[in-house]
C-alpha cells in the first residue's frame, strides 16, 4: 500500500515524510514503501524492504515518526533484528551516533536525511557481497558496547591501581571507607602499589597479610567473538585469544581460583599501549543476586579454596572498572604535554585562592611533583574562591591540598609544609634547590623578597609571582628563568607593583581585617579563575622549554566593569567585545636587570 500524508499530522512530521519521500525517491515510494500502523507515542509508521543482506536474509526497514519529531528522533529498526550481525545495530534499533561522532539535531529535513544516511553507511557494510574485513573493523571499535549489551552489570566496581605489562594475577582489598566496602574493590599485580594507595587513601601503613587474589589481568592478542558464551563455554571463547604463556598462567590461576565465588577477569583490548579494558565478573556457586564482596587484609585465609573443588563459572556480568594509571588519567590531552611534565618537579608558595586553583590545574596536568608551602589555616571567608570545600575548613590548607590532590590524582606526589618560605630557604634549602620552577602566589611581600634574593644570587630555578590586582579584573605573572635575576626593583618598599593596571580608594583596594597585619585583596571565582588559567599556562609553557626568557603577563577580564566596583582602569585600551585578554611581553622597560 503506497504511503500518504495525511492531513491530521503535525506539519513537523508532515515536513519529515516530504523528506522521506525526496530521500528514497518517488519510484520507490510508489512501489515499496508501505504505511504501518503507528504504535503508541507515533504519529506515522512506515516499512521498506531491504535487499538480502551478507547472510542472505533479506530484512524490512521501520521508520517511525515520534509524535514530538524532531523535538525526538526519528525511529529505525529492521526486522528481523540484525544484533550482533550489523556492526552499529543493538537490540532495540541503531546506533547512528558512530557516524560523524554527533547527535542528530536540527530541522526536520535534517533530522531524516542525517538518519537515513547514516543508515545508508550501514547497509553498505553488511550488503551482500560487502568486505568483511570492513565490516569486522566496524565491530571492533565498538567491541566493549556490544560485550556490555549482552550481560547484567555487577554490583561491585573494581579500581585497578596500574597496568601490568603482561598476564598477572591481581591482588584485591576493598576500599575500607564505610559505603565503599562491599561496593568497590582495589586491584593491583603488586602488593606495594595496595600499600601505597591505602596510606594515601586513609593513611594506614599496617601491613596487608595474604590478601585475596580474585583477578587476573589478561593482554588479548586478537579479539573473541563478539557474541558472549555460555558460563561454562568460557575459557574456549577466550584462551585461543592469549600468548602460549599468558594462557599457561591464566588457566593455572582460574584452576587454583575455582573456589572463590566471584573472579575478575580484566581484558585488555587488543591494540597498542593504554588500549581499552573490559572487565567480566564470573561467579560461581550460584545465579542468585549478591551485593558484592568484602576483600579485607587477611581475606585470602578465609575464601583461600585450599581443600575445595574447583567450580565452573555459572554467571558472568559487566563490571564497571576504572585505573589510575598514569596514561590512561592523561590520555584525553593530546598535546603531549604531559610527557614532559612526569619529572617535573615545582614548589608552590601559596596555596590561597589563587594558589590552590594553580596547583589543581598543573596536577591535572601532569606535574610529577608538588610541594606545597604555607602556614594559613582554612577560614569560611575563603571558601567562596578557594578549591577546597567546607570539609576542611580550620585545617592546614596546604595539608587539606595536599590530601585532596594527592585522592584525586594519586600520580602526583605531593607534600604538604605548615611553614613560610623564608624560614624554609633557610632550613631546608634543598626544597628549592630541587625544584624546576617556583611560583609564589602568597602576595606576601616578606616572601617575595626572600625568594627574589635567592635568585638575584643565581638560583638554578625559574620564579614565577603571580598575584591578582583588587577584584580580580587585572591579574599578573612575573617570570624569571633560570639564572641571576632580580624583579625587586619592579615593587615600591611596600611591595606595591609600580606597573599595576587598576587605581583604587581607600586604602587602595585592599581591605583590612580586624586582626595585626591582616588583610585580603577582593575578588570573585569567575575573575580568580582567568588569572589562574594564565598563570598556569605560563608555568607549563615554562617546564617544557616554551617559555625561556624574562615574561611580564597580564589578564584582563572587563574592564568595563571596573568603574562600577569604585575603581579606574590604568591599562591598555581594549576593544569592544573582547571580554577576556591575554597581554605578554618583557618586564618594563628598564627595570628587567640580570644580576
Amino acid at each position: 500500500m503506497n504511503a500518504s500524508v495525511e492531513t491530521t499530522f503535525t506539519p513537523s512530521v508532515e515536513r519529515g515524510i516530504a523528506a522521506l519521500h525526496e530521500f528514497i525517491g518517488e519510484e520507490a515510494v510508489a512501489s515499496l514503501l508501505q504505511s504501518l500502523p503507528p504504535g503508541k507515542f507515533e504519529s506515522a509508521r512506515f516499512g521498506l524492504p531491504l535487499p538480502p543482506d551478507y547472510t542472505g536474509i533479506e530484512r524490512r526497514l521501520i521508520i517511525a515518526f515520534p509524535r514530538h519529531f524532531p523535538r525526538f528522533p526519528l525511529t529505525l529498526q529492521v526486522e528481523p533484528s540484525p544484533w550482533l550481525m550489523w556492526p552499529h545495530a543493538t537490540k532495540s534499533g541503531f546506533c547512528l551516533h558512530g557516524f560523524r561522532e554527533r547527535p542528530i539535531t536540527g530541522t526536520p529535513e535534517t533530522v531524516v536525511k542525517d538518519s537515513l544516511s547514516r543508515l545508508r553507511s550501514i547497509l553498505r557494510l553488511v550488503a551482500d557481497g560487502s568486505d568483511p574485513d570492513v565490516r569486522n573493523a566496524e565491530f571492533k571499535d565498538e567491541f566493549s558496547t556490544y560485550w556490555a549489551l549482552q550481560l547484567n552489570s555487577s554490583p561491585q566496581d573494581l579500581l585497578l591501581l596500574e597496568r601490568p605489562q603482561s598476564g598477572s594475577e591481581l591482588f584485591a582489598i576493598s576500599d575500607p571507607r564505610p559505603g565503599k566496602r562491599t561496593r568497590t574493590a582495589w586491584l593491583a599485580p603488586k602488593l606495594e602499589s595496595l600499600k601505597v594507595h591505602l596510606r594515601r587513601v586513609i593513611g594506614y601503613s599496617g601491613k596487608i597479610r595474604s590478601p585475596a587474589v580474585p583477578g587476573f589481568y589478561v593482554k588479548l592478542q586478537t579479539h573473541p567473538d563478539i557474541q558472549i558464551p555460555p558460563p561454562e563455554r568460557l575459557l574456549d571463547w577466550l584462551t585461543p585469544h592469549l600468548t602460549e604463556d599468558d594462557c599457561k598462567k591464566f588457566l593455572t590461576w582460574f584452576s587454583g581460583k575455582g573456589s572463590l565465588a566471584d573472579r575478575w577477569l580484566v581484558l585488555e583490548l587488543p591494540g597498542p599501549v593504554g588500549a581499552p579494558l573490559f572487565c567480566l565478573d564470573v561467579r560461581s556457586y550460584s545465579k542468585q543476586p549478591d551485593h558484592g564482596r568484602w576483600y579485607g587484609f587477611r581475606s585470602a585465609r578465609r575464601w583461600s579454596g585450599k581443600h575445595q573443588p574447583s567450580h565452573t563459572p555459572t554467571l558472568i556480568r559487566d563490571a564497571v572498572i576504572n585505573i589510575l594509571d598514569r596514561t590512561d588519567i592523561l590520555s584525553r590531552d593530546l598535546s603531549k604535554t604531559a610527557e614532559h611534565l612526569e619529572k617535573a618537579r615545582v614548589v608552590m608558595v601559596g596555596t590561597g585562592s589563587l594558589g590552590s586553583a594553580v596547583a589543581l590545574q598543573l596536577a591535572r596536568s601532569g606535574i610529577g611533583e608538588i610541594i606545597l608551602i604555607d602556614p594559613e589555616l582554612l577560614e569560611s571567608a575563603n571558601l567562596g574562591r578557594h578549591a577546597l570545600g567546607a570539609d576542611d575548613l580550620g585545617r592546614s590548607k596546604s595539608v587539606a591540598l595536599a590530601e585532596k590532590l594527592t585522592l584525586d590524582l594519586p600520580i602526583v606526589k605531593v607534600t604538604p609544609y605548615l611553614d613560610y618560605a623564608e624560614m624554609l630557604l633557610l632550613r631546608k634549602p634543598e626544597l628549592f634547590d630541587r625544584a624546576d620552577l617556583v611560583i609564589v602566589t602568597t602576595a606576601d611581600w616578606a616572601s617575595e623578597v626572600a625568594l627574589w634574593q635567592r635568585k638575584s644570587e643565581g638560583a638554578p630555578w625559574a620564579l614565577l609571582q603571580a598575584w591578582s590586582e583588587p577584584h580580580s579584573f587585572v591579574g599578573h605573572a612575573l617570570l624569571a628563568p633560570s639564572g641571576a635575576f632580580d624583579g625587586q626593583p619592579l615593587f615600591d618598599a611596600a611591595g606595591n607593583f609600580q606597573h599595576k593596571f587598576t587605581e583604587w580608594p581607600a586604602g587602595g583596594g585592599v581591605v583590612p581585617l580586624p586582626a595585626c597585619g591582616q588583610t585580603f585583596i577582593p575578588g570573585g571565582a569567575s575573575g580568580m579563575s582567568n588569572v589562574a588559567g594564565m598563570v598556569a599556562q605560563v608555568a607549563l609553557r615554562t617546564l617544557t622549554g616554551q617559555l625561556e626568557q624574562q615574561a611580564w603577563t597580564t589578564s584582563i577580564y572587563q574592564p568595563q566593569d571596573i568603574v562600577n566596583h569604585g575603581g579606574t582602569y590604568l591599562g591598555p585600551t581594549v576593544e569592544n567585545g573582547i571580554q577576556h585578554i591575554v597581554l605578554e611581553r618583557a618586564w618594563p622597560a628598564g627595570e628587567d636587570q640580570p644580576r
